[in-house]
Formats: structure tokens, C-alpha cells, sequence
């Protein structure tokens, strides 16, 4: 495999950061809002009193979670399957995370990228309107925000031809798109 090309695309920690705080109310007024028009305020209202009990380990656990799927996401379009997913932590900023070390098709990439926002953050919120669960509710909004990076990330990729590849960046939120030939 030769490359041709090289170009990267990478943000900060704290660009991430800064764009999960500026879609906190968009994410929770997308999903409160019908939400709110569904059920009774009092349904989300009774169950804030002893969500720290309930939502905490959730949290803790979801975190887990989130970077599993992408985990297992990327291990089913890499070639060497879970040899090329590395998990960690960076302790610095108290984020785990999971990294993909062989290049993946673009498309395999994205869906990496944003199965954990779809399977934690929207099925979980769509299923917390539809079912009038406050918990639901909370979970799929605070795992969309959790979400941002890979919201940024999928995001860089719209510049990204499909017949390109795409390398996780080893050490920085972001890819390194590769033209295979």
C-alpha cells in the first residue's frame, strides 16, 4: 500500500469540550421538547429527586460502554479485527478512549465514529419520549453531549472522499485520511 497523500484532520480535547457545552440546551431542547408536550412535567419533575442514586453508575458505566462500541464498531471492518483496537485512558484529562490502528474505509470509519452516539445518546432519548421514561430521557441526552467529539469527527469527515481511507489519529482527537491505490 502506497500513499499518495496524507492530509489530517485532528481538533483539541477542549475544542470538544467547548462544543458539547454550546449544544447542551440544543440537545436538550431537542429532546424535551416533545418530551414535555407528551408527558406530564411532574413524570420528569419526580424523578430528579433521587437521580444521583440511579444515573451515576449509569454514567460511569455508559462511559465504558460508549468507547466499547466504537471498539467494536471499527473491529468489524478491520482487517486484523480486535488486534487493531487499543482502549485507554488519558488521566490527564480523565477521558478514556479507543483507538483504531489500521486504516479503515471512510464509511467504515464514520460508522465508528457515531454508532455510540446512535445506540447511547438518540435510541435511548427517541425511546425516553415514546415511552414517558425520565431516565431514557436523561441518558440519551447526556450521552449525545457525551458524544461532541465524534460529532466533531464525523463532521471532518464531509471534506473526505468516499474512496479514501481513513487511520484514527494515534494521539489526537481526529483521522488521517490516506489515498490508497
Amino acid at each position: 500500500m502506497t500513499n499518495k497523500k496524507t492530509k489530517v484532520y485532528t481538533t483539541s480535547i477542549a475544542r470538544a469540550n467547548l462544543f458539547a457545552l454550546i449544544i447542551t440546551i440544543p440537545v436538550a431542547a431537542i429532546f424535551a421538547t416533545p418530551y414535555l408536550m407528551l408527558w406530564p412535567l411532574a413524570t420528569l419533575a419526580d424523578s430528579l429527586d433521587n437521580i444521583l442514586i440511579k444515573f451515576i453508575p449509569a454514567l460511569i458505566l455508559g462511559t465504558i460502554i460508549h468507547e466499547l462500541i466504537h471498539g467494536i464498531t471499527w473491529a468489524i471492518y478491520a482487517s486484523k479485527g480486535w488486534r487493531s483496537i487499543k482502549f485507554g485512558m488519558k488521566w490527564t484529562l480523565l477521558t478514556p478512549y479507543c483507538h483504531c490502528k489500521e486504516p479503515l474505509k471512510k464509511s467504515h470509519y464514520l460508522l465508528g465514529a457515531i454508532m455510540p452516539l446512535i445506540l447511547m445518546g438518540i435510541i435511548p432519548g427517541l425511546t425516553g419520549i415514546a415511552t414517558g421514561n425520565p431516565y431514557l430521557l436523561l441518558f440519551g441526552i447526556f450521552f449525545t453531549w457525551a458524544a461532541a467529539g465524534d460529532i466533531l469527527g464525523a463532521w471532518m469527515l464531509r471534506k473526505v472522499e468516499q474512496t479514501e481511507w481513513v487511520a484514527d489519529h494515534p494521539d489526537k482527537l481526529g483521522f488521517v485520511v490516506l489515498d490508497k491505490k
